[in-house]
């Protein structure tokens, strides 16, 4: 049987050398690339079905980044059709109350990686180890799940007091603002000196607890796994997670033949893997890039809440006969959904059909994973001031393609282009230079191309960035009315 040793950051190069010494071994590739957001693309260059993988790398909390390649890999080799696989790590021989918690959460973590037919395990090695019984020893056991002891019997029919409300530091100011819309109480989060990883939480025994959290980037997720973990070995009764930004949501699917990670896939697994309250956990989660994300869970009820909708409706006001208009045709259902919301209220209110709002679509051509070329548009903006929507704002090129085509119009007839354009997304992530590049954006003639940018605060990053250009609107009061509907007997 042929055993493929692949090589991840952090992990032991010493390790990994005096595996491939051993016949019937070959090293194995994995081809890494980082996008402007933080989000990273793996692909496997070597063939691992058949085989069995030994992936050596760093699971460390406190290296988020080392910590999540090697669960991404060890998943990607398990999808891939690997007969068996073995994580190797450094070993770390402290036996403290933290330690002993973390790595309680990593079993649980490592769950969530597909079993392969020869079963999964760990190998905490010392690189100093002279001899390393790699094939030979036992998969680990898992423990069993700790758990505060709960008493007497849960009543369901008993009041449980106001939910505990707990956010991670990325997103403290939905804290406050969940904290302003209802009697939530705060929770009490214990963290470790130095490390700041969250180790536990008090006060949540017999309640409903909510944390807001995302999975922006590493850090953020290995915090939100950690703190779900310490609510449910607490003792709460019920676990809503809400996720105002879910990464990794435009790898929702690869193409086989590349050998591609599905990362979306995989943050679901591991959320899933999140031990179950005695009254469920809970995943609310909002305008997501894909609809059938919510479907890669297992064992967490999952609702999708639709907030821009409602922002774009409020923001629209009176203003009648206006156009909704895409980036690209993919979101052409989303919009002609939206038109149909909007028409129908203003059918209700007596509005002449000829003041209804209408959709429009840019169609593209994908050359390339990174590269589109601009068709055309689809719909008429002669003349009128529009709504340019995108479901999320990474560098900004599609929205600014798409942004000239409506003000071009109709190649070689004057006067089909759009005037004002303001631009609308659910997801600020804006990395680096994107809202320069927004700001300064200008059209074939040279004018500029918005007049303003409207995102949500689900992403940490909008809310930095805020200001005349870039307006941050709030979706606590949707997330809150939620979480609350979530919550009430018979939900």
């Amino acid at each position: 049987m042929q055993k493929v040793i692949i090589l991840t950051s952090g992990g032991s190069v010493a390790v990994a050398a005096r595996l491939l010494a051993k016949a019937g071994t070959v090293s194995g590739e994995v081809k890494a690339e980082a996008f402007p957001d933080g989000e990273i693309h793996h692909q496997l260059e070597t063939a691992v079905d058949n085989s069995e993988v030994v992936v050596c790398g760093n699971f460390d909390f406190t290296e988020p980044d080392q910590t999540m390649e090697l669960f991404d890999v060890g998943s990607l080799a398990a999808d891939e059709g690997a007969i068996g696989l073995t994580l190797i790590t450094p070993e770390d021989r402290r036996n403290d109350k933290h330690t002993r918690f973390f790595r309680r959460v990593q079993a649980r973590m490592l769950s969530a990686i597909p079993e392969t037919p020869l079963g999964n395990r760990v190998l905490p090695v010392d690189e100093q180890t002279m001899s390393m019984p790699v094939y030979r020893k036992p998969a680990l056991r898992r423990r069993p799940n700790k758990r505060a002891a709960s008493g007497a019997a849960i009543d369901l029919f008993e009041y449980r007091g106001a939910p505990v409300l707990f956010a991670t530091k990325s997103y403290g100011y939905m804290l406050a603002d969940f904290l302003k819309l209802h009697d939530f109480q705060p929770g009490d989060c214990h963290r470790e000196a130095g490390t700041g990883l969250v180790t536990g939480v008090s006060g949540v025994a017999g309640r409903d607890v909510v944390i807001v959290g995302g999975t922006i980037d590493h850090a953020e997720t290995i915090e939100l796994y950690l703190l779900a973990n310490a609510v449910y070995e607490a003792g709460a009764v019920s676990m809503t997670i809400v996720i105002p930004y879910f990464g990794y949501s435009t790898m929702e699917r690869g193409k086989p033949e590349l050998h591609e990670a599905v990362k979306a896939a995989y943050r679901a697994r591991l959320i899933s893997s999140i031990p179950a309250c005695p009254l469920g956990n809970r995943v609310v989660m909002t305008d997501l890039h894909s609809e059938g994300i919510p479907h890669y869970f297992h064992g967490v009820r999952t609702t999708h809440v639709y907030a821009i909708k409602r922002i774009i409706m409020e923001a629209l006001g009176e203003r009648l006969g206006g156009r909704i208009c895409t980036t690209d045709a993919g979101r052409g259902k989303w919009a002609e959904s939206l038109v149909k919301d909007i028409n129908r209220l203003l059918k209700g209110r007596g509005i002449a059909v000829d003041q209804f709002w209408q959709a429009a679509f840019a169609l593209k051509d994908r050359k390339s994973g990174s590269d589109t070329e601009l068709l055309g548009v689809l719909g008429d903006v002669a003349g009128l001031d529009i709504d340019l929507f995108d479901d999320m704002i990474r560098r900004g090129s599609t929205a600014i393609e798409a942004g000239v085509g409506y003000r071009s119009g109709i190649p070689g007839k004057e006067g089909t282009g759009c005037r004002k354009i303001r631009f609308f997304s659910s997801h600020g992530v804006l990395p680096g230079n994107a809202l320069d590049r927004l700001r300064g954006a200008v059209d074939l003639q040279g004018e500029p191309l918005f007049d303003e940018v409207i995102v949500t605060d689900s992403h940490p990053s909008a809310v930095r960035q805020a200001g005349d250009f870039l307006k941050v609107k709030s979706i606590s009061y949707i997330l809150v009315e939620e979480v609350l509907r979530l919550l009430r007997p018979g939900a």
